[in-house]
């Protein structure tokens, strides 16, 4: 069984760090695996972050009996000119696919070259990256295994390194995200809330800002499971989430009790202020209970290459009954 995954070129975000990742576990358990990268030809297409996967590369998919090719949501028209291959979506972002389809739509209503993946009759084999995303594919109608992602080794070191810094009252956040939900938090905030915003900043200068922070908040969209909650967390922050996309789920951000907060409720900005500013105040009471969630992110390694290896075994096994009725045939 020869496995390719599609990724795009030289793409430092979440998603293709996933796609990364599972080529690097396939690789590590025996299989075939190599990525292919588009666009096609590219000199350099592996960011230099991504290199200590030392993924495998092909210039081109394989569209064979015996091959598998694995595509992200939002790049599934790729697999819809394959006629031969297994094909696989991972779903890292159900939103992204939505926001995707909907833009590749003529017009309102008609038709989009992302559709045909939720057509069981096109015999598309799912993975999710999130609870999320797995119980949205099963409200469609759709089976998926599970195929989620962890924290690589350089931010768990840098992490550890930084977590032992002195807290200060910082609440650190994403601005690309919520921003509109953090203003009303910062208009209506004590004057002593340091806000500080994780942007322009190197991945040192990241773990400088999280190590140094009591606090980081993550509202607005949660497209799949979020590397920056994550990291916060094994910097020692006190975490506090909305509970939009997969912040809803435990299986997908296992926060303490009382951390996540539905930011469009009425009373949401005071709630969650008042939850902040506990927090500054009592961050060494409050840190202990996030060692369970630390302990979680930390076992996600194992996790997911136990689940690399259930999807390949899954795909051999699937690959074996097609030759089998191919021979009958």
């Amino acid at each position: 069984m020869k496995v390719h995954v599609l990724c795009p070129a030289t793409t430092v975000t979440g998603g293709p760090e996933a796609l990364h990742q599972l080529v690097d576990a396939g690789q590590r358990l025996g299989y075939d695996m190599a990525m292919v990268y588009a666009p096609e030809g590219h000199p350099d297409p592996t960011p230099p972050v991504f290199r200590m996967y030392a993924p495998r590369t092909a210039l081109r998919v394989a569209d064979t009996p015996d091959s598998v090719v694995i595509a992200a949501e939002t790049t599934a028209p790729a697999l819809l000119g394959l006629q031969h291959a297994t094909r696989v979506l991972s779903w890292l972002s159900v939103d992204h696919y939505r926001n995707f389809a909907e833009q590749a739509r003529p017009v309102p209503g008609a038709a989009s070259p992302f559709d045909f993946v939720l057509d069981p009759t096109q015999q598309v084999v799912h993975v999710a990256q999130s609870e999320y995303a797995r119980r949205w594919l099963a409200d469609q109608g759709l089976d998926a295994l599970m195929l989620t992602d962890y924290i690589r080794d350089e931010l768990v070191d840098r992490a550890n390194a930084v977590r032992g810094s002195v807290k200060e009252d910082i609440v650190a956040f994403n601005p690309k995200k919520g921003l509109e939900f953090t203003r009303a938090l910062m208009a209506a905030a004590p004057a002593h809330v340091r806000w500080v915003p994780i942007q322009n900043m190197t991945p040192v200068e990241v773990a400088g800002l999280l190590g140094r922070s009591k606090v980081y908040i993550d509202f607005g969209a949660h497209p799949g499971r979020d590397r920056i909650p994550r990291e916060a967390a094994l910097c020692g922050c006190v975490v506090i989430t909305g509970t939009q996309g997969s912040a809803a789920f435990d299986e997908d951000l296992p926060l303490p009790p009382g951390f996540k907060f539905d930011e469009r409720q009425a009373m949401a900005v005071p709630l969650v202020l008042r939850r902040i500013e506990t927090a500054l105040r009592d961050y060494d009471s409050l840190s202990p209970r996030f060692e369970p969630y630390r302990q979680w992110i930390a076992g996600q390694r194992e996790v997911f290459f136990d689940e690399v290896h259930v999807l390949l075994a899954t795909l051999e096994a699937r690959l074996r009954q097609k030759r089998a009725l191919r021979a009958a045939a």
